[in-house]
Formats: C-alpha cells, structure tokens, sequence
C-alpha cells in the first residue's frame, strides 16, 4: 500500500484532495495506521479516484457523483444529469463568445478613435414603462425640437411630480417616410388612465412601451450638433457584435431640459432594442 503522498503521485491529485475526498466518504484510505493516523491507499483503489476525476471534468458536484459512485443512479438518469449539463455549458460558451465579441468592438473603437471616452455601450433589459405621449411627424429637426419642449414644458407643469417620471422620445420611423414619426411624453412611475391638454391643442395619452429583453444603450450629453456621434457609436457596436436592430430607438432624457442643465446639456440614454443578428 501507499501512504497519502505516495498515492497522490501516482494518481496526480494533491494529498489535500485526497483527504477531502475521505471526508465526504467518496474515497475512504485502504488503511489507517491506529497509532499514527497515517492513510494508505492500494493500486487498486487508482479506477475509482479515476472515476471520480473523469465525472468532476464532466462538470458535476462531488454531491451529485457520491450516488453515481454507489450505483444508486440509473444510466437514464445519469444521461439527463449530463444533457442538462451540456446545457449548461452552451450557454456559457453562448455568453463567453458575446464577451468576446464585447472584447474585440472595444478593441477596434480604441484602434479608430484612440480611446472609448463617451462610448459605453451596455446592454441589459427593461421592463414595460407607462407613459404620457403624443404622436407627431416633424418635417425637420428644429420642428422636432419645438415638440420636444412643448411636451417637457407643459408635461412639467400639468403632470403630477409623483406621477412624473422622465422625458421620453421613441423614433418611430417608417424608412419610406419623409417627415420623423417620433412618440414624445413622459414615461409614469405607475399606469394610469389620465391625459393632459397641452398648449396648441395637442394631448397628452396614455399609452405603455413594450419590455425589451436586450436593449443597446449609451449615456450622452445632450442634444446638440454632437449627437450623431453617439448614435454612430451605438450603430458601429451593434454591428461589430452581429446584433440588429429589433424595434424603435428610445432617447430617455435622465435630467430635466426645462431647467439647468437644459436640452443641450441634459444627459441622455440613448437605447436600441436589438437581437442576435439572422
């Protein structure tokens, strides 16, 4: 027989696995010296640490191997265990090939413009936002400015501050179109079924934007005769990661307009929903 260290030269395990394994009754010692306490393991003991390596680099816990080891798991469950592992594992490999991706648009952002100041691009969910709206189709972008801050203006005003949340405009483009189709309104920090009459005779609706599970976002300042660079940035990323867009773009306004910072300082999350490229 071989004392601990011995048997853990053989089998290339560290002694220290060797006494975990003894403690969790999956690898008992062949032998204990009583007077010295010494473990010693026999050759013939090697298949079973075998088995037990072969089934951790499968990806189980030593908690669901102990019960395969005593035979107490039919091969029919044994081949579930493995087919939700494997599952497990392509959606890791699904996950680390988006970060790799990540990895390489910032890598080329850094190689085009020397850096990535002001280009962050996070993705993440979000959940269906109440809100307070109008339509309107604007011939250009000072008409589009116009509208913007009728609704900030007169929304601030009208619209209760508990009920009001932030300034929201949803292009709503038909590409064939020749005017910009936007959705503008507050977004509620609760549904409800009020409407509001703004000046001009334009009014306020209730209405709901959908959740988006993926959603391309970048935080701006402003909008100024700089913003198309930010759209580009988001443009470029979602492309470099072979996404596509999936829905209208939103512009959510995190500060009011109608005091300091102002419309041309207010930072502004710019958000696309997008799924994996087809």
């Amino acid at each position: 027989m071989f004392r601990i260290g011995e048997f853990a030269q053989i089998a290339q395990v560290s002694g220290r696995q060797l006494r975990f394994y003894d403690q969790l009754g999956l690898l008992r010692p062949g032998h204990i010296d009583a007077q010295t306490g010494y473990r010693y393991y026999s050759i013939r003991q090697l298949p079973r640490l075998n088995s037990i390596l072969a089934l951790k680099e499968l990806g189980l816990s030593l908690e669901q191997i102990g019960p395969l080891l005593k035979d107490d798991i039919s091969a029919a469950d044994l081949r579930a265990m493995l087919t939700l592992k494997r599952a497990e594992v392509e959606r890791s490999l699904r996950a680390e090939e988006a970060r790799l991706r990540h990895i390489e648009s910032r890598i080329a952002q850094i190689d085009r413009h020397g850096g990535t100041q002001g280009f962050d691009v996070i993705v993440k969910s979000v959940e269906p936002t109440p809100l307070l709206s109008l339509y309107c189709a604007c011939a250009d972008m000072d008409e589009v400015v116009r509208m913007v801050r009728l609704v900030a203006e007169d929304g601030a005003r009208q619209i209760r501050p508990a009920l009001r949340d932030k300034l929201i405009v949803v292009a709503r483009n038909d590409l064939d179109g020749e005017k910009l189709e936007l959705e503008i309104g507050y977004s509620l920090t609760r549904p409800s079924n009020a409407s509001v009459r703004l000046s001009g005779d334009y009014q306020l609706r209730a209405s709901e934007l959908p959740a988006v599970e993926a959603m391309a976002t970048l935080v701006r300042p402003g909008t100024n005769l700089e913003s198309h660079t930010a759209f580009g940035a988001v443009g470029t990323w979602i492309e470099s990661n072979h996404y596509e867009i999936a829905g209208p773009c939103r512009e959510v306004f995190l500060e009011p307009i109608t005091g300091p910072p102002g419309f041309e300082g207010a930072l502004v999350e710019i958000q696309f929903p997008i799924r994996p490229a087809a």
